[in-house]
């Protein structure tokens, strides 16, 4: 009688188990995925290019990217468009050093515009946060 009471404690404890690293696992996935969807992404980071005054319309996406936390992010030429400055963060109600703290997942898009104004080309490198939805940074060029 005993060792089939101590049998199905365990195979208690080893389903509660299971449960739990299967809903863990749920909710990692779905912490990790972009809140918002590259389309609405692409819709604020065209709605922010357009308020730069740049004289240019007419943008269109041509790459977009998810990244989970960005540091620093280049564009097609190697250069720096957005870096992360970390300052302290909470954690838990606790105020954490810079170290523990990590950027927010973004869309990283790559916006083209045809000739207009002078110039051949025109080409957006935006920054938007994936879960809020908020341009971070964005930076046009005209070639």
């Amino acid at each position: 009688m005993r060792l089939g009471l101590r049998r199905s404690l365990v195979t208690a404890a080893v389903v509660i188990l299971l449960a739990l690293a299967g809903t863990g696992g749920v909710l990692i996935a779905q912490a990790i995925r972009p809140h918002i969807s590259v389309k609405e992404a692409t819709a604020a980071a065209i709605g922010q290019v357009q308020q730069m005054n740049t004289g240019s319309s007419g943008y269109t996406l041509v790459n977009a990217r998810y990244d989970l936390a960005p540091d620093r992010v280049y564009d097609d030429r190697g250069n720096l468009i957005y870096s992360e400055s970390r300052s302290a963060c909470s954690i838990a109600g606790i105020r954490a050093p810079s170290l523990l703290c990590h950027a927010d997942a973004a869309w990283i898009l790559h916006l083209h515009a045809p000739a207009q104004g002078g110039y051949s080309s025109y080409d957006a490198y935006v920054v938007v946060n994936a879960t809020t939805g908020r341009v971070s940074s964005a930076s046009v060029t005209g070639s």
